[in-house]
């Protein structure tokens, strides 16, 4: 035993001097990619010396890296260091299975140990993008980003996550740059990433950029991320201005849309060159296209017998059908808000 703590340490002094051969390379170059597995198991090991722990459980985790494929994908290489973390921490272990219970909790799971700077930058920058990539699944979005923004994609195995997360929790926040810059560093500026990451990547930066500000697109987004804060019971300051973004936009497109129509079509009063159905003109009895009629109307048609105006049942579920195809649910939430900010302002200028 005493042999194997030995010659582990030894290999163990030896590494260090490459980890920090490694981290200059990783510095001086713009463009990430992922560490093979032999540098990976290399840096568990560095930070396995740093460890003061029993020699069982040294043993268990150089068993983890015994015999791995050196061809092993960035993200099974991932989930290898976490387990390895987990066998060392108990802090660790206690996080890895709050985030793979079955059972949600409304509040996340604690990692405040992670706010500590004694483990060093390797173990804390996967274990971040690990509790980071739980609360963008769990679309706690702006807790997400406050973890993932400042890790350093240098000290992390598996890059390629840490950008498609970062552009998932802001684009979830409604933070277009910061989103299109992490979809850009993915695509442009990072090796070996995984298909299903540039497939869904790419069609996030081309919905991103041809997004328009105050526009209807933008609308159904702040509604949907309105419904998310919702559902996750926040009804604080954020949701709020959520809140405010939608009515102050709606307000705006209402608007443009009056300015529109009040902007087109018309003609003169006097019958020179304008629309000759003017309804400022009266005219004598009814004129339909040259035709005279004394304007007198069959008032039994329009006796009020109970039916009148009401849709048979089959046209008026057709109707409903129609007008939730068309218009989501929660556009009905915002009209509605925004119809009694309207009633509000009238209540003010009255008083």
């Amino acid at each position: 035993m005493n042999r194997l703590a030995s010659g582990l340490k030894a290999i163990i002094c030896s590494l260090c001097l490459l980890a920090l051969i490694g981290n200059v390379a990783w510095s001086a170059s713009e463009v990430f990619t992922p560490p093979r597995t032999e540098e990976v198991r290399n840096r568990v090991l560095v930070w396995l010396g740093e460890q003061t722990l029993p020699e069982v459980q040294r043993e268990q985790v150089m068993a983890i890296w015994m015999g791995v494929d050196p061809a092993l994908s960035a993200d099974r290489l991932f989930e290898r260091v976490v387990q390895s973390f987990a066998i060392v921490n108990p802090d660790v272990t206690k996080l890895v299975q709050e985030c793979n219970s079955s059972v949600r909790n409304p509040i996340p799971p604690s990692a405040d140990f992670l706010k500590q700077q004694v483990q060093g930058p390797f173990f804390l920058a996967n274990m971040n993008l690990f509790y980071g990539r739980h609360l963008v699944e769990r679309r706690l979005f702006d807790e997400a980003w406050e973890v993932l923004k400042s890790i350093d994609a240098r000290q992390v195995v598996d890059p390629s996550s840490l950008f498609f997360f970062q552009a998932v929790a802001a684009q979830g926040m409604l933070e277009l740059k910061p989103a299109l810059d992490a979809i850009e560093q993915l695509l442009t500026n990072t090796e070996r990433v995984p298909a299903r990451y540039t497939a869904t990547a790419t069609l996030m930066q081309a919905d991103l950029k041809g997004l328009e500000e105050k526009s209807l697109g933008e609308l159904a987004r702040l509604m949907s991320d309105s419904e998310r804060r919702l559902e996750l019971g926040r009804a604080g300051e954020k949701v709020q201005g959520v809140q405010e973004r939608i009515i102050a936009n709606l307000d705006e497109i209402i608007k443009k849309a009056e300015q529109q129509q009040g902007g087109g079509g018309g003609g003169g009063g006097d019958g020179q060159g304008g629309n000759s159905n003017n309804p400022g003109g009266a005219a004598d009895d009814s004129r339909v296209k040259g035709v005279e009629a004394p304007g007198e109307t069959d008032k039994k048609r329009f006796e009020n017998k109970g039916s009148w105006g009401n849709l048979p049942e089959k046209d008026l579920a057709k109707a409903k059908n129609d007008l939730n195809k068309n218009f989501p649910s929660n556009y009905e939430q915002a009209i509605e808000k925004y119809t009694r900010k309207l009633a509000g302002r009238a209540a003010k200028k009255s008083k």
